[in-house]
């Protein structure tokens, strides 16, 4: 066999190990997107954890793999756990006018009240009590 024969032999098999790595990144990000989606709609973003460590051993998954998987969005765990947990706050606000604040916090996973008006207003531009007066 010429020595061309064998360059073109040896590039379709790399090709088809490149496909082959694709096929199983892109059924790997499913997997993940599918075991997240379950985590949502369990509501899973409200228990407290402290670490993206806790919350991805919760979730059946490493830290590294969670990490991997907001990078490759641009995003990270964390800020979108918050996001989550903001506009759960956001409902209960107006599905519970009498709830006050800090437990509508402590229920969505935001523990200390000082930090869950903080990210609120930087996710709203307004309060939670503003926000709920507003929006009432």
């Amino acid at each position: 066999m010429s020595w061309a024969g064998k360059k073109s032999i040896k590039a379709h098999f790399k090709s088809l190990f490149l496909r082959e790595q694709a096929l199983s990144s892109s059924t790997s990000k499913e997997r993940i997107r599918s075991i997240l989606d379950k985590w949502v709609e369990e509501k899973g973003y409200r228990l407290p954890h402290r670490s993206v460590s806790e919350a991805a051993a919760s979730i059946g998954l490493a830290s590294s793999t969670l990490y991997r998987y907001f990078k490759a969005d641009g995003t990270d765990f964390r800020s979108w756990r918050t996001r989550l947990r903001l506009e759960d706050a956001k409902k209960l606000l107006l599905e519970e006018p009498e709830t006050p604040v800090s437990l509508i916090g402590r229920r969505v996973g935001i523990l200390d009240r000082s930090n869950f008006s903080r990210s609120f207003k930087e996710y709203t531009g307004l309060t939670p009590e503003a926000w709920r007066k507003r929006h009432l």
